[in-house]
């Protein structure tokens, strides 16, 4: 599993060069992600944690740093403080989420299947669902 991760790590670099990953839990964070009009802020830390068994189990959910809101209102779905909190510093929340289709298709080649760019990308759905 470390190889896969770390080949997949490669692969969400190529577009978030920053991302900061822990080993020890498999914690991924994005800083800077970029948010739609609406929400609070331009931009802001997102984070997730890559499961046990991946990639046969895809990742679920992610965090974002306490007191997001869009349209001054909490989201849905979405749980302040969350009930594990990433290894980064400060207080987070946590989104309960997966993609539309919920489908995840991880082949041999993460770069061929889905994998966590996909995945981070797919945030962006979320957000633009607005609260």
């Amino acid at each position: 599993m470390r190889e896969r991760i770390e080949a997949e790590l490669a692969i969400l670099r190529g577009r978030y060069a920053d991302l900061e990953y822990r080993p020890d839990g498999r914690w991924v964070k994005v800083p800077r992600y970029v948010l739609p009009s609406g929400w609070s802020g331009k931009e802001i830390d997102v984070a997730f944690q890559i499961p046990d068994g991946f990639p046969g189990v895809p990742p679920y959910g992610f965090y974002v740093p306490a007191g997001i809101t869009c349209g001054g209102i909490r989201p849905g779905s979405y749980t302040e403080p969350a009930p594990a909190q990433p290894p980064f510093g400060g207080v987070w929340g946590f989104f309960s989420w997966s993609p539309e289709d919920g489908s995840w298709r991880a082949t041999a080649d993460p770069a061929t299947g889905s994998n966590v760019l996909n995945y981070v990308v797919g945030f962006g759905q979320r957000f633009r669902e607005g609260a």
